[in-house]
């Protein structure tokens, strides 16, 4: 059904995004989110400018808790940028430019 070399190329690469906060410096109950990004072991970090109460972040689903409109509409948002991040490694997998793992 699939030739070897796709195979190859989806085995030899790793990818993985996962969303984490770290506490505000200026505002002790807030929470700065950031994503994590990993390609073939090499991790890179960005802020989504985005900021949560602590109270509302579920640590152990990297999203929050709360089911009001703020909080749903920030999941949403998280989803989104998942899906773009995902978008982003197709292409440089299609333009043959993330370095495969060996």
């Amino acid at each position: 059904m699939f030739n070897e070399s796709f195979l190859k190329m989806q085995t030899s690469n790793t990818f993985s995004v996962v969303f984490f906060t770290r506490k505000s410096r200026s505002k002790p109950q807030e929470l700065s989110i950031y994503a994590c990004i990993t390609v073939n072991g090499k991790r890179s970090e960005i802020s989504l400018k985005r900021h949560v109460q602590q109270r509302d972040w579920d640590a152990s689903k990297n999203r929050g808790r709360d089911s009001s409109y703020p909080i749903q509409t920030l999941n949403k948002y998280l989803d989104q940028e998942y899906s773009r991040l995902l978008d982003c490694h197709k292409q440089l997998l299609e333009e043959d430019k993330v370095h495969r793992k060996q």
